[in-house]
């Protein structure tokens, strides 16, 4: 056939668009790819190329195969006329549009042998970042709590100062009103407590009850300022035990000290401090040094033994294995009741509320009850070079007594009295000298009773009766178990 003549196309259907022709293939050029105009092979995407508004950006200045030139030059004589934006090729694997010489291009994806590899035309879109919207405007602060209205209502509560939660109620509620602030009911609050608060405090002062009340807390304070601890006691203390009894022989740590005119169940007497011991010696150790001492230190205090009552007796605190470790040494003389009874008024009769007379008659007659003290505990056989000792301190102790009564010159009341009383001691005396030097027990008792016998206890109270001492005859010891 002729190349000149032209093969009868396909028969148009109706509503056919007649395709403008195309340019031709070009040299190097494949099936249904678009070339450069230059003629070079369509070079590969620049995978290092920067991203731009539309896809990547080419590095190099050469247009792409998908980029069309905005000013290309109309094509000569044997030139290819390069496709306009609207003739963009197609994808491979995609029909194509009828070729200038009537015959359909073939598609395929690859390029014929001996060609470069076509470039894609078509590129990724470029990534855009989501689009920012203008930001909302920030919230408005919350309405904050007005100071005045919690201070109203802590006032109108602890009811310390009624006037000032109402005052500072009426302040938080302007405050509140103009600022726009949150705590109103805690403000109406603070203001009805201060009001109750308030109308109770008129009553309570107008009734009297405030006087009441004020004197019970005056009472309850000194009481609890009352309680102290043994270490805390001091000569002419008068004291309570919590659960009564002081000479049970239960360890006690807190008391409780009363007025002496008050019923009580001890007094203090006077104290000292363990010396001569580093470690805790033991009670052993410690009992017979406090009953020597705590005898004398009674003795000055309570001078007048008829003053003491019939339910007191001597008595002391030492320190424990506990006490003695944080550094207690100190040991508290005085007189207790037995068995929690009570007893009011102190025993103290001392050079500080008696006379020279009193104390002068006091002090002769406290030598004998000091030696009558010293007696033995165990019976005469087991105890024989003792009992013979106490008779001479005892015959020694009379000798003292009668020259201290015989030495002073008394009012003329008690001056008869006096005498005749240091007369029956010098008798007295003689008889505890022979008990002294007996040889059995028999005899030892015959000059003890001899001696007891010429002490005429009427004597003594016609003494006491004249120096307004008490007359009332103490209970011995078999009297009162």
């Amino acid at each position: 056939m002729d190349p000149s003549q032209q093969q009868p196309g396909p028969e148009r259907q109706p509503g056919d668009r007649t395709p403008e022709p195309g340019p031709g293939p070009g040299p190097g050029s494949g099936h249904g790819q678009a070339s450069d105009r230059s003629g070079e092979p369509a070079a590969a995407e620049d995978p290092f190329a920067r991203p731009g508004p539309f896809g990547r950006e080419r590095t190099d200045r050469a247009a792409g195969p998908s980029e069309p030139s905005g000013n290309a030059e109309p094509a000569g004589p044997g030139q290819v006329q390069q496709p306009g934006p609207a003739e963009q090729p197609t994808q491979p694997g995609q029909p194509t549009q009828p070729g200038p010489q009537g015959q359909p291009a073939q598609p395929g994806p690859f390029a014929p042998f001996g060609q470069p590899y076509p470039a894609q035309s078509a590129q990724h879109p470029a990534y855009h970042p989501y689009q920012q919207f203008p930001g909302y405007p920030a919230p408005p602060a919350p309405p904050t709590t007005n100071g005045f209205s919690i201070a109203s209502l802590v006032s109108g509560i602890v009811c310390c100062m009624p006037p000032l939660g109402m005052i500072l109620g009426v302040v938080a509620l302007r405050q509140i009103r103009r600022r726009g602030q949150r705590g109103k009911g805690m403000a109406i609050t603070g203001i009805a407590l201060s009001a109750v608060s308030t109308l109770l405090i008129a009553l309570f002062f107008a009734t009297g009850a405030a006087s009441d009340f004020w004197k019970e807390v005056e009472e309850a304070a000194d009481e609890a300022a009352s309680y102290q601890t043994v270490g805390d006691l001091r000569k002419g203390d008068c004291y309570n035990l919590p659960g009564g009894g002081t000479s049970d022989g239960t360890e006690v740590s807190e008391i409780q000290v009363v007025d002496c005119a008050k019923p009580h169940e001890a007094e203090i007497t006077g104290g000292f401090k363990i010396t001569g011991f580093g470690k805790f010696p033991g009670e052993s150790v410690l009992e017979p040094i406090a009953e020597r001492r705590c005898d004398d230190i009674d003795t000055a205090y309570a001078m007048d033994a008829w003053a003491i009552p019939a339910t007191m007796s001597g008595y002391y605190y030492i320190p424990t294995k506990e006490s003695w470790s944080t550094g207690d040494r100190r040991v508290s003389c005085g007189y207790a009741t037995e068995g929690g009874r009570k007893t009011s008024g102190s025993i103290r009769r001392d050079a500080g509320n008696l006379n020279t007379d009193q104390a002068g008659y006091l002090t002769a007659e406290n030598k004998l009850l000091k030696a009558a003290y010293e007696e033995p505990e165990k019976d005469f056989p087991q105890a024989v070079a003792g009992h013979l000792a106490w008779a001479k301190v005892t015959s020694s102790a009379m000798g003292e007594a009668s020259a201290a009564l015989r030495g002073r010159t008394w009012p003329g009341v008690v001056a008869a009295a006096v005498e005749k009383r240091a007369g029956e001691i010098d008798k007295a005396r003689a008889a505890w000298s022979k008990a002294a030097t007996a040889k059995d027990e028999d005899t030892f008792w015959e000059h003890v009773f001899e001696a007891e016998a010429v002490l005429n206890v009427k004597t003594e109270k016609t003494i006491r009766q004249g120096l307004k001492l008490s007359t009332a005859e103490p209970v011995q010891d078999e009297e009162r178990a």
